[in-house]
């Protein structure tokens, strides 16, 4: 049996996928790849990408024949059809259903007015650029250079230059356009509920609080359901769909190597000869990205919690290269009240030797770890005081949203009081 989790509006999509993901008995593609495959059947119209995962997750099943497959659907009010009742959208579940073998479908529902302040946040957040440091604030970059190391080391972290690189004050006026259609007319709970319980016999419907109240008996009630067995329990109470792990996730970074550096790191007896991949080099992906230099080796790196960094594929494969003294990065420890580990692309990795690397870390350590840091402590208190909307305001936005929502919250909260899975 496989089954499949909804983000059906701000409901925590990464916290299900981590901790879905770390379980020994499912098989998850990431969010990401997903996505690709909803893309592809929807908006480009073929389903050559659906038919690979369907290859792929047979043959993880097969070598886990205990397993059965997951599905966390992130983005699916931005790439459904609407209206949802669309003739393209059912064939698209259909889809799903016979191809990839989906019987179950987990529908978590949240408040409406929970919904929408989350929303309004996270569009107010694509303002001033997703939850990425400026550039150059406290000499953050995303693509840093060895030789800048001497430069960089003995330059000044300032506090209080954040409104140097982003706007004093973020508001609902704000917003463009396409921002505001997308909160109003994205929020068709109901017309969801319809769409899929009309192809899926088996859609369990629960409220979104009890993540909050009792996370464990969620997994364990979705466990039972699905056919899976809750194997590794660990990161149920894990801090992971904050505003912290935001800049996580959109803060990773990589490191160029030049001749220069190669030169001397030879001099210091460092072995350069490790065979580099040409492919990683010459990638045509990589080569139209902006600012990329193929003549330039490069490795990609990101901070992540350290069991994160095992099981998150949204950004590709990385590998846990060291676990951080907490001294390094206090900041981002206190707030996420965990470990805080360096991961290395895998590809990237491939084609440097063990004491490249550790010249590469030491350069983490000493220039880009305390950049991060306070970087990372002035967009908290930023996003907090300048950008969020702590309360619920009255607004024609919020006024157009009830209007055109209410009363699919007003159906949806009927079923939910009487089929809540977890309570019934």
């Amino acid at each position: 049996m496989s089954f499949m989790v909804l983000n059906t509006g701000r409901v925590a999509s990464q916290f299900f996928y981590i901790n879905l993901k770390i379980q020994s008995n499912i098989i998850m593609p990431s969010r990401y790849e997903f996505d690709y495959v909803v893309k592809s059947f929807l908006k480009r119209r073929y389903k050559s990408p659906l038919y690979k995962m369907k290859k792929k997750l047979k043959l993880e099943l097969i070598q886990n024949p205990n397993a059965i497959s997951g599905i966390v659907f992130h983005s699916l009010r931005r790439n459904l059809i609407y209206p949802l009742h669309s003739k393209r959208n059912v064939d698209f579940l259909k889809a799903c259903q016979n191809i990839l073998g989906i019987k179950v479908i987990f529908f978590p529902v949240r408040d409406l007015n929970a919904v929408y302040k989350s929303e309004l946040n996270r569009q107010l957040a694509r303002i001033v650029g997703d939850w990425s440091f400026p550039n150059t604030m406290n000499g953050w970059r995303y693509h840093w250079k060895m030789n800048h190391y001497n430069s960089l080391k003995t330059l000044a972290l300032n506090d209080n230059n954040c409104f140097e690189y982003l706007p004093k004050k973020i508001i609902e006026d704000d917003l463009q356009n396409f921002s505001r259609k997308f909160i109003v007319e994205r929020a068709k709970i109901y017309s969801l509920y319809k769409l899929y319980s009309n192809v899926f016999n088996n859609v369990k419907i629960f409220d979104y609080s009890h993540l909050f109240n009792s996370p464990d008996k969620v997994f364990e009630k979705m466990g039972k359901v699905a056919g899976f067995e809750v194997s590794n329990p660990s990161m149920i109470k894990t801090r992971l769909n904050g505003l912290a792990n935001r800049f996580m996730l959109y803060n990773g970074f990589s490191i160029r190597i030049d001749m220069q550096t190669l030169r001397e790191w030879k001099k210091k007896g460092i072995n350069t000869e490790k065979r580099r991949n040409i492919y990683q080099n010459f990638s045509l992906k990589r080569i139209m990205m902006n600012d990329y230099n193929p003549f330039l080796l490069c490795c990609r790196f990101k901070f992540e919690i350290p069991e994160v960094i095992r099981v998150c594929e949204d950004w590709g494969q990385y590998q846990k290269l060291i676990t951080l003294d907490d001294k390094l990065l206090p900041s981002v420890v206190e707030t996420l009240g965990s470990k805080i580990a360096i991961g290395v692309q895998e590809d990237d990795k491939k084609n440097f030797s063990n004491d490249e690397l550790n010249e590469m870390l030491k350069y983490i350590i000493d220039v880009i770890c305390p950049r991060f840091n306070k970087n990372f402590e002035i967009l908290m208190k930023y996003y907090k005081n300048y950008v969020y909307e702590k309360d619920l305001k009255q607004s024609n936005l919020y006024s157009q949203f009830k209007k055109e929502n209410q009363s699919e919250y007003n159906e949806i909260n009927k079923i939910l009081n009487d089929s809540d899975f977890l309570i019934n």
